[in-house]
């Protein structure tokens, strides 16, 4: 009798408890509901602010509407809410303090059919994911990258010996640098030009994954059972313009990746980070399809490394009247430190006082008789200043990298609707004037102080690369890169602007892009002594 007692008592408390649970969990919920969106623009209905955010520099209306509503602002767009940070400790709160909740990508239909889906930089979070970023991570972690420097030295120098003739194009000599670069540490080959054919395919693939990520472009990603449809059908040219795109893009993946796998099996000695992951896969001990995913895994990471050191060329939006999320391509950080290279030639034109001053750090540490490596790093502070404010100056990737969030949310008294876009505004961050004073000036000094790195300043790379989890995994190498461009081209060269018809230098203009470029480079190198010159034409020896 008592045992029969004690159940019903046992089962009464569990019905309490799991009863209360449910009236927390409804409470809780409807809470959730009660709680309001971030302020944002009103919008019209159905399109909501699509038409409000205009074709050139976007992020521009994005840092309006975050001086106007706060750090947080909700914009309502076609079948998805979108969330726009405009501080950094927004950012921080919820893309680093909450990064379980907000590391999720959204992918498109289009990523599948132009083959893009490896791309690990716009897979959704999952053990997938994580696989490929542990993968990449083994090569361009910190102490890895070191390894990489004489590459990156000897191609920084070619540039400077390439960069003696008067008709070069620097834009352009910029790029074949980090293409060259990126090229040879993954698979172990030189780039003698830009119309390479390593160069070329991969352009045409990054073309297409920025074309289908442009806003608007294709209505399939708003109505994804149009994949369907059959390419005959009107409003079906998106499988036309996906079979294109998707023969490079195979070709840019598996290419290079099985030319390297041919020269092993004929015993042609190789150097690269392909050979080492071939190698490796292949020696795991284990079954064969281990090794197989093992080596997909490696294809799919040095695929997309490698596409990330093709800088884009055709990176303005062509906006088509609904705007819906970006993204941009997490990679070595090659795309990063072209254009931020750029940017800093251009600069160097408008600002010739910064050159000046960078020159004459380099005159009194390095000399007239050498060029600078990586081993003075930490005796140029002025150099790594120019550096700091050429990631922040003009960002790279003006929207930052979004994010997912993959549950409903809460902050600061507002509501996060799940599978929102969240856009970390990094233009806003990097140009906050309380931050960084007269943000529209190129200053390296505001890094300064007693001729060191001040660490009272906010870092701009720890905007410009992303948060949480889905910060860049190449910014290491980005960042050798980037020091090393700057020092060595200053040190032997002055970048002298081209005038334009008002007498003045032309005005540097990011494009409205994906990856944000200068739409042009209005300057020239011209050796700063004859003495430079040789040391120039010594390259070679």
């Amino acid at each position: 009798m008592s045992d029969l007692f004690e159940s019903h008592v046992t089962i009464l408390a569990t019905g309490f408890v799991l009863t209360t649970l449910l009236f927390a969990i409804a409470w809780y919920s409807q809470g959730q509901r009660l709680l309001s969106l971030p302020p944002g623009p009103r919008g019209l209905p159905i399109v909501g602010s699509a038409f409000e955010i205009p074709q050139e520099y976007p992020w521009l209306k994005f840092s309006e509407w975050n001086t106007m509503f706060g750090d947080i602002v909700y914009v309502h767009l076609p079948l998805q809410p979108t969330i726009v940070l405009g501080s950094v400790q927004a950012a921080m709160d919820l893309l680093d303090k909450r990064s379980a909740l907000y590391s999720s990508r959204q992918t498109l239909v289009m990523d599948g059919l132009t083959a893009w889906e490896f791309n690990f930089g716009i897979m959704p979070y999952s053990p997938r994911w994580r696989a490929h970023r542990k993968y990449f991570h083994e090569y361009f972690h910190l102490g890895a990258v070191k390894q990489y420097i004489p590459i990156q030295l000897q191609e920084t120098r070619s540039f400077l010996r390439r960069a003696l003739h008067s008709k070069v194009d620097v834009k352009q000599q910029i790029r074949h640098l980090f293409t060259a670069s990126i090229v040879r540490i993954i698979y172990g080959r030189s780039v003698e030009d830009i119309y390479d054919e390593y160069v070329t395919t991969a352009q045409v693939a990054v073309e297409g994954f920025t074309l289908t990520h442009t806003p608007g472009a294709f209505w399939v990603e708003f109505f994804p059972f149009l994949r369907y449809a059959p390419s005959w059908v009107p409003g079906a040219t998106f499988k036309k313009v996906a079979s294109y795109y998707r023969t490079h893009v195979e070709r840019m993946r598996d290419g290079p990746f099985e030319a390297v796998k041919r020269a092993m099996k004929t015993g042609v000695p190789l150097e690269g980070v392909a050979y080492d992951a071939i190698s490796k896969a292949q020696e795991r001990p284990g079954d064969s399809a281990s090794s197989s995913v093992e080596e997909e895994v490696a294809r799919n990471v040095l695929g997309v490394a490698y596409s990330g050191g093709i800088s884009l060329h055709i990176s303005t939006y062509r906006h088509v009247g609904i705007f819906t999320h970006t993204w941009t391509m997490p990679t070595a950080g090659t795309d990063t430190t072209t254009s931020a290279a750029q940017f800093f030639v251009a600069a160097m034109g408008v600002f010739p006082e910064v050159q000046r001053k960078a020159q004459a750090e380099l005159d009194n540490v390095i000399g007239p008789s050498r060029l600078p490596d990586m081993d003075d790093y930490d005796s140029l502070p002025y150099i790594r200043s120019v550096a700091l404010e050429s990631m922040r100056w003009m960002p790279v990737v003006p929207f930052g990298l979004s994010h997912m969030v993959i549950a409903d949310d809460e902050y600061k008294g507002h509501r996060i609707p799940k599978g929102s876009v969240i856009i970390p505004n990094a233009w806003k961050m990097l140009h906050d004037p309380e931050e960084y004073p007269s943000p529209e000036v190129f200053n390296p000094d505001r890094f300064l102080k007693d001729g060191k790195i001040d660490p009272s300043v906010r870092n701009p790379l720890t905007i410009a690369f992303g948060f949480g989890r889905r910060i860049c995994p190449g910014r290491h190498l980005s960042s050798n890169s980037l020091f090393l461009f700057i020092a060595s081209l200053l040190h032997v060269y002055n970048v002298e602007a081209i005038l334009g018809k008002d007498g003045k230098p032309v005005e540097v203009k990011p494009t409205s892009g994906v990856i944000s470029v200068p739409e042009t480079v209005a300057c020239k190198l011209v050796p700063r002594s004859e003495q430079a010159r040789r040391l120039i034409l010594d390259i070679d020896n």
